[in-house]
């Protein structure tokens, strides 16, 4: 008994950490990708900086989905690989242990991994989704004229603003030049002052205060009138349109129970065997990872590499499929998952089968 527990905990161990190092390595990976990225759109003015930390945090709740499962798959791959290659399974098998038994000792990781792929795919995905599509129609709809950067022409989100600022300190803006357009059938007008600062009033609507210039405005025929002032305000926000929930990605997985429309349904049963699938992943990596002695623990790394793509390109496949009506309604997407599952049952046989060899 004491030896069972010991070679439990050291496989559990070992696979543990196989798991979250992959986890973290794809994480760097895809988050510094996308860090850099918003990064330099920043940089430029097309992104304003106090979205930056909220949108990263989104993008890695949206990459968990996919990540979680790939890292728990290679994870264990690498591990019982390592275990092969070291002759360590050779002699774990010798013992009666059996692929069977070590997909039982596996479970206690596959199992929650995939229930953490379940909070992620019904609930917290969903909601990170929502987030990020209301943070774009902000951003697209939104006169981000706040973000303006000194010794350079700035644009606003609609294209009819233009700003120009000399030299920024803190909250006070000096040598400030103006180009507006109000609407189609107004002619240009330009703005010049000595100094402009940024203002909220008890409403919480944002301002830009300019002092000391002067209004150039085109009046009848090339004529212009020059208004000069001491003190002006242009408001800066503006109420935005309603934001409208349309994508099914978006959607909370209670909306999409009740939906009627094919997008929501196929959206809806892609969540529901996500997790399904991770453990699939988790379960057949046992057989998959089997590697001759001092062939090399990475040895089916390619090979495991391929299924992977297939199985998730297959499910992209049959989503769609599903969605134009091209597969019966009965069918959905859930059917992928039955061909999969036939096969890791198949695995699985043929592996008990070559116990005698391994030995």
């Amino acid at each position: 008994m004491l030896k069972t527990k010991t070679l439990n905990k050291y496989i559990l161990v070992e696979t543990a950490y196989s798991v979250i190092t992959v986890f973290i390595i794809f994480l760097i990976i895809l988050s510094s990708n996308t860090m850099m990225r918003l990064i330099e759109e920043a940089s430029v003015g097309n992104f304003p900086t106090y979205l930056l930390l909220p949108t990263i945090i989104i993008k890695i709740t949206q990459y968990s989905i996919y990540i979680i499962p790939v890292s728990l798959f290679f994870g264990i791959i690498l591990s019982l690989g390592k275990l092969y290659n070291n002759n360590e399974m050779a002699v774990i098998f010798s013992s009666g242990v059996s692929p069977n038994d070590i997909a039982r000792i596996l479970a206690s990781v596959i199992l929650p991994v995939s229930l953490i792929v379940a909070l992620f795919t019904l609930y917290l995905t969903p909601i990170a989704s929502e987030y990020r599509y209301k943070l774009e129609h902000r951003l697209k709809n939104e006169e981000r004229v706040d973000n303006i950067k000194p010794g350079k022409f700035n644009t606003s989100a609609s294209g009819t603003s233009t700003f120009f600022v000399e030299k920024l300190t803190n909250n006070l803006m000096e040598g400030v030049f103006i180009n507006l357009i109000k609407d189609q059938y107004t002619q240009e007008t330009v703005e010049t002052s000595k100094t402009a600062k940024y203002s909220i009033d008890n409403k919480d609507r944002k301002f830009i205060v300019l002092n000391n210039g002067s209004i150039h405005e085109m009046v009848g025929n090339n004529e212009i009138r020059i208004t000069r002032y001491r003190e002006h305000a242009i408001q800066l926000s503006q109420e935005l349109p309603d934001y409208i929930n349309s994508r099914s990605i978006a959607k909370s997985t209670y909306n999409l129970f009740f939906s009627t429309r094919i997008e929501d349904k196929a959206e809806l049963q892609a969540r529901l065997f996500l997790p399904l699938a991770a453990m699939i992943l988790g379960f057949i990596a046992i057989p998959l990872s089997y590697s001759a002695p001092k062939k090399g623990k990475y040895d089916k790394i390619f090979l495991a590499a391929i299924f992977y793509f297939l199985y998730f390109v297959s499910i992209s496949i049959a989503k769609k499929m599903y969605i134009l009506g091209y597969t019966p309604s009965i069918f959905g997407i859930w059917w992928i998952h039955i061909i999969v599952l036939l096969l890791l049952l198949y695995f699985y046989n043929l592996d008990e089968n070559k116990i005698p060899i391994r030995n």
